[in-house]
């Protein structure tokens, strides 16, 4: 009997030795002692702990089936490494197991006692483990946040679980970082079950499990273009260990984007490439990825699956490692874009087009954008594209803009009463980067750089438009014998003067500055992450002193649409309107009946939008310290010219 219950403890064992557990407890009356009764029963309900542990692990276990068929993997790499921890773990009782059977074999006399006693030492070993496995169940853990979960649990104060814990963790640790050193120097994910605190999420809305099991197949095969796919990889923030910070996080997401950089590169070289031959010559003679790492992909490597070895996640290691990759892939980049792309000359076309730099070129793109100033307004925008690539050609700067391209989409629904300059929002300027700034100039940066594009022609086609009204104005008062209009020359007058002063304010208060700023960055010699969080925070500055900020999500702004986040674009939006019904009005061949009344309402209306701007902007001053925002006052309502009179003339009434 004795040696039946030794042999039920190891009825679950990997090498499936033992018996089945006693499930009949009405042996008791029949063979068990009264006084030995409890401690058969306390012996059943360790032997019943064990089972649950082991049938927990044999649930996940990679044993082949009857079949000898490959192991079911549905579970997830990282709880099938958890029950290799385990096992391991019960390892010491099964030990103990076999030695006790061995005692019980050799002595004919062996008392209840000396088994009960012998199991009892396993007992906390065995039941926390069973607490492990069923924390696990509930919570549903798996991947990294399981591995959190495992870190936690390694903090015990009982010195015996501790070491178990750490047998458990190792396995464990061991998936983590592979995964991570395949992330950080191959751009590798091999993570169907998104277990990895990096995902890969495609925008065209396919299956992420089925795009996540490489990087490399996912950017090589995409019919896509493949700069569009490093920004596909984000953080998951349900599997980020709470060990690592989310800036550690970012660190790893970077250097596995910058090699998926180095991959496009060596994908476009061959695509550029007609020869068949020379494109495959190319891809053997050639490793991107080694030209990234020098041929200290091995070594970092090494580094990296070092962490699993210790006996603990050693976190202060882990960042050391994580921030001396980062900080040499940051210096390569830097080498790379400053020296060979030529950084700043980028720079340069980037303030030069999206930002309005060269100002006669825009002018030429506006007089071929609107064209006859006698012609319907509809019939002004018929071909933006068309007048974006006629404007080059006359400023002779075509090769300058092999680079960007215009393209312009019409709004879907109907324009309401503050968006008659609704064409404008449309506008798209797409810029093709030279490698490897395709980290610099992510997606979400360049539509950023739309927004202040879109902005600033709003303002420079409003200016053209009402000079064309004093044209057209001094026009008829030389050719008819009428004198020129006070009412229309005064309100153009105010509206050019608001325009010239915002775009003074955007142009060189704003842009200048912080440019320069950035600038410098680029020409101390920084690494590229230095670079990086320039740019971003050079971005930043420029949207918020532009107004442009709001907390909408970023692609659903509308340029056009007034946002309650930000009143004072939505003033601003309101006097872009008035600028555009009074340009409109004025060189339509059919004006209202009503004109002179038309223009006695856009007067006043500017007058009361002016003055709310004006006071918008001194609230805002007197909440901050933008030193900007000071010229721009100053400017705009010298004198108080503007405010003072508005405040006459509602007094008046």
């Amino acid at each position: 009997m004795i040696h039946d219950l030794v042999m039920a403890c190891l009825s679950h064992s990997s090498k499936g030795l033992g018996m089945k557990a006693f499930t009949d407890t009405t042996v008791i009356e029949h063979f068990i002692h009264p006084c030995e009764r409890q401690i058969f029963l306390d012996i059943l309900k360790i032997i019943k702990v064990y089972h649950e542990v082991a049938q927990f692990t044999q649930s996940l276990g990679p044993q082949k089936n009857t079949l000898g068929e490959l192991p079911d993997l549905s579970h997830g790499y990282y709880l099938i490494n958890l029950a290799k921890g385990i096992e391991i773990a019960l390892e010491e009782y099964y030990a103990e197991i076999n030695s006790l059977e061995k005692y019980c074999s050799e002595n004919e006399r062996t008392s209840l006692s000396y088994v009960h006693n012998a199991l009892q030492l396993k007992l906390p070993v065995l039941v926390f483990l069973r607490n492990l496995t069923m924390e696990i169940q509930v919570r549903k853990l798996q991947g990294c946040a399981m591995l959190h979960n495992l870190h936690q649990q390694s903090e015990h104060g009982d010195l015996q679980l501790e070491r178990v814990i750490r047998k458990i963790m190792k396995p464990v640790k061991y998936a983590f970082f592979s995964s991570l050193a395949h992330w950080l120097l191959f751009g590798v994910i091999d993570d169907v079950h998104s277990e990895f605190f990096i995902k890969f999420t495609p925008n065209d809305g396919a299956d992420s499990s089925s795009c996540s099991k490489s990087a490399s197949s996912s950017v090589m095969s995409a019919d896509k273009t493949p700069e569009d796919y490093i920004w596909q990889y984000e953080i998951n923030m349900d599997q980020l260990p709470g060990f690592l910070s989310i800036i550690v996080a970012e660190k790893v997401l970077f250097v596995g984007q910058t090699v998926l950089v180095f991959k496009m590169r060596r994908n476009g070289t061959a695509k550029s490439k007609t020869d068949q031959l020379a494109v495959k010559l190319a891809e053997l003679s050639r490793d991107d990825i080694y030209e990234l790492w020098n041929g200290r992909e091995s070594e970092f490597f090494k580094m990296v699956l070092d962490l699993s070895n210790d006996e603990t996640i050693n976190v202060f290691r882990i960042e050391n490692v994580i921030n001396d990759i980062k900080k040499y892939v940051s210096m390569r980049l830097s080498e790379i874009a400053v020296n060979e792309v030529d950084l700043e000359s980028q720079m340069g076309l980037i303030k030069d087009f999206y930002l309005l730099g060269r100002g006669e070129f825009y002018l030429e793109f506006c007089c071929q954008m609107i064209g006859n100033m006698e012609t319907y307004r509809e019939e002004r925008f018929k071909n933006i594209t068309r007048s974006f690539e006629l404007a080059a050609t006359v400023m002779g700067i075509s090769d300058d803009l092999d680079h960007f391209s215009l393209s312009c989409q019409r709004s879907t629904g109907e324009p309401d009463e503050s968006s008659d300059f609704h064409i404008l929002q449309g506008l798209n300027l797409k810029y093709t980067y030279e490698w490897p700034l395709n980290l610099l100039f992510s997606p979400k940066a360049i539509e950023r750089y739309n927004k202040i594009f879109r902005f600033l022609l709003i303002i420079r086609t409003f200016q053209y438009e009402i000079q064309r009204v004093w044209a057209k104005q001094t026009w008829k008062a030389k050719s008819l014998p009428a004198p020129l209009d006070n009412k229309i020359i005064n309100l153009r007058n105010h509206l050019m003067f608001f325009l010239n002063n915002m775009q003074y304010y955007i142009q060189v208060d704003v842009l200048e500055s912080q440019f320069s700023v950035f600038m410098n960055v680029i020409k101390s010699k920084a690494d590229f992450e230095e670079i990086q969080r320039a740019h971003t925070i050079f971005l930043a500055n420029v949207l918020s002193q532009c107004f442009l900020l709001s907390d909408s999500k970023e692609g659903q702004a509308n340029i056009t649409g007034c946002q309650t986040q930000n009143p004072i674009y939505g003033t601003l939006l309101k006097l872009f309107s008035i600028c555009d019904k009074f340009a409109h009005m004025t060189q339509t061949k059919d004006p209202p009946d009503d004109f002179m009344g038309e223009i006695d309402s856009l007067n006043e209306r500017f007058g009361v939008q002016i003055a709310s701007l004006i006071q918008l902007l001194v609230d805002v001053k007197s909440a901050s310290c933008l030193g900007p925002l000071s010229q721009l006052l100053l400017r705009l309502d010298f004198n108080h010219w503007f405010s003072g009179k508005q405040n006459v003339s509602a007094s008046s009434k």
